[in-house]
């Protein structure tokens, strides 16, 4: 609503599946590059251009500032092979946090859980130490310091 001009820089269609992507194409002040890539960031001081391309064409945008999502790979390597995960390497995880594996628990842009943003990992993370903590409790061997009889 601020911005004079807003460029969009898709390389692959299916970041334009989303509701925030349907709905930014069609307002009157943006603009979607679907299947371009930025090839280079230019500026002496601060972004100043954008150099996009596509099938070995490229365009020159003139911007006064670029906002960067990559996208997020999981670190979830250790646990694959005891852990279920989707096609992309998210853990799949229960309300509790609970893994597909009895005593494992994740958290956080790790998971399959909606939301990449600090304060739900937070959550997260509290949930399944939490549920952790109780699933553990249990198990637990209680020493008893008194003297015996």
């Amino acid at each position: 609503r601020t911005a004079a001009r807003i460029y969009v820089i898709a390389p692959a269609a299916a970041g334009l599946e989303t509701p925030l992507a349907r709905a930014l194409q069609h307002l009157p002040n943006v603009e979607i590059y679907d299947g371009y890539e930025v090839l280079e960031v230019v500026g002496a001081t601060s972004v100043e251009e954008l150099i996009i391309g596509r099938q070995g064409k490229s365009r020159r945008l003139q911007v006064d500032a670029a906002f960067i999502d990559l996208g997020l790979v999981p670190n979830s390597g250790m646990v694959r092979q005891i852990a279920q995960t989707d096609t992309d390497g998210f853990i799949a995880v229960d309300e509790r946090n609970a893994t597909t594996c009895p005593g494992l628990f994740a958290a956080g842009d790790v998971t399959t859980s909606f939301g990449e943003q600090h304060l739900i990992a937070i959550g997260e993370g509290a949930r399944a130490a939490l549920s952790a903590y109780d699933e553990l409790l249990p198990q637990l061997w209680v020493y008893d310091a008194r003297p015996a009889d």
